[in-house]
């Protein structure tokens, strides 16, 4: 008979693996674009994080570009086209059984939160703009009223 707890401590290392192998496959690719990428890369590219199957041979890398729409797709392709590269640099730097294929996507969630942000402000500005002018309205009538009597 098979023990439930065996299973799930094997499954919870596996996955605390997978996380650790995910952390310095992200610090690796941060790194050779520092310092090893030969191609300019338009905006500002960071990379947000990265995901890996169980059995870490695939790697689904997520990009965040601030700049335009443009630089952003430019920046993903070069990525994608240059991926070999990065791969290659990977297998030099991490000791792994297989050094995983890895795929570029764009990473929106930088720009969500911004975005976020910018509505969360301007309706503080609104509320704001909403309450001075009752306030200025009483004053002002108070003001007037106390002229003329």
């Amino acid at each position: 008979m098979k023990h439930r707890s065996t299973g799930r401590s094997a499954k919870d290392e596996s996955g605390r693996r997978v996380m650790r192998v995910e952390q310095e496959v992200q610090k690796t690719i941060a790194q050779f674009l520092i310092s090893g990428f030969r191609l300019p890369l338009p905006g500002l590219v960071t990379i947000s994080r990265v995901s890996m199957a169980g059995d870490l041979r695939t790697a689904k890398v997520y990009v965040s570009v601030l700049g335009a729409d443009d630089e952003r797709n430019q920046a993903l392709e070069t990525l994608q086209s240059r991926a070999f590269e990065v791969q290659n640099f990977i297998g030099k730097e991490l000791r792994m059984r297989y050094c995983p294929k890895l795929s570029f996507y764009l990473d929106d969630t930088t720009e969500h939160v911004l975005k976020i942000d910018r509505i969360l402000h301007e309706l503080d500005q609104q509320k704001k703009e909403q309450s001075k002018p009752e306030g200025n309205e009483d004053t002002a009538g108070d003001s007037e009223s106390g002229d003329q009597g």
